[in-house]
């Protein structure tokens, strides 16, 4: 099935912009014609609803470093570009135009480099993964330091809230992460929270991995409006049903919890603050 975001860009660029469309094709049958239609009036009536930002012009950076997890870019990207007019910069640590690799194997061509990204984004999300190599790195730490504070809003998801607390973009705030990190927050001076996602302020920060998406949804509803994001929702059948309910150290139980603990120990221990 084509994505939403997919029709709602095609469909409001035809609209709007001097294209040949179903609109005025008079070889369209009428049962074609009656879709676009349709179409249409769904598009204004979406932009018509109150409280809602149909088209705006947001600068997001999502920070790509090697090994970054692929969900915890990919889910929100899948959001956030769907917002109209929105500008998504894939920005690299590395070289850029080189690939990063994701953590799962799958390369992503960057956009721009990270120091190349001019002051005051709308949005700086940062991803997890070991997100050791970013907090290893200064030039890394003191452009995600200055774009932060510039920032509209600033968001992670999973390992990449602590990315944000070496940065000291979290300092005396509320924050969650990875569950197998989250205690670790709290050495760089932000207060761990339990929760899927957590907001003080302007700082959004989500827990591991899916919880990406729940974020983003969150991060759209802030900027556009709750009825954008709840279209969004319902036109990514957004309902997860995870099939065996383990998905949380609450509910997969002491044992498997500690499996996984241990089998994520590098990646704790090469996030813990520095002694002091």
């Amino acid at each position: 099935m084509t994505d939403t975001h997919d029709n709602l860009h095609r469909d409001w660029d035809a609209m709007h912009h001097d294209q040949p469309s179903m609109a005025t094709d008079a070889t369209r049958d009428t049962e074609v014609q009656a879709a676009w239609d349709r179409s249409v009036a769904a598009h204004e009536a979406l932009a018509a609803r109150p409280g809602v930002t149909f088209q705006a012009d947001e600068e997001i950076v999502i920070v790509l470093h090697p090994g970054f997890d692929t969900l915890d870019a990919i889910g929100p990207h899948y959001f956030l570009s769907s917002m109209l007019g929105a500008t998504i910069h894939l920005a690299t640590t590395g070289e850029p135009g080189a690939p990063v690799v994701s953590a799962g194997g799958l390369p992503l061509t960057p956009t721009i480099a990270l120091a190349d990204v001019a002051d005051a984004p709308t949005v700086l999300l940062v991803p997890g993964g070991d997100t050791s190599v970013l907090t290893n790195d200064p030039h890394a730490m003191t452009d995600i330091r200055r774009l932060g504070y510039a920032a509209q809003v600033v968001a992670s998801v999973c390992t990449g809230a602590i990315a944000l607390a070496a940065a000291g973009l979290l300092h005396g705030r509320r924050a969650t992460s990875h569950w197998s990190v989250r205690h670790l927050l709290a050495g760089y001076g932000a207060t761990p929270i339990d929760e899927r996602v957590v907001v003080d302020g302007n700082v959004m920060t989500a827990a591991g991995v899916t919880a990406g998406m729940d974020l983003a949804l969150r991060l759209v509803g802030r900027l556009r409006g709750d009825e954008y994001a709840q279209f969004l929702e319902l036109g990514a059948e957004y309902a997860p049903e995870p099939p065996f309910g383990t998905g949380t150290p609450g509910k997969a139980g002491t044992e498997l919890t500690a499996l996984a603990q241990d089998f994520f120990a590098t990646v704790e221990h090469g996030l813990r603050a520095p002694a002091t």
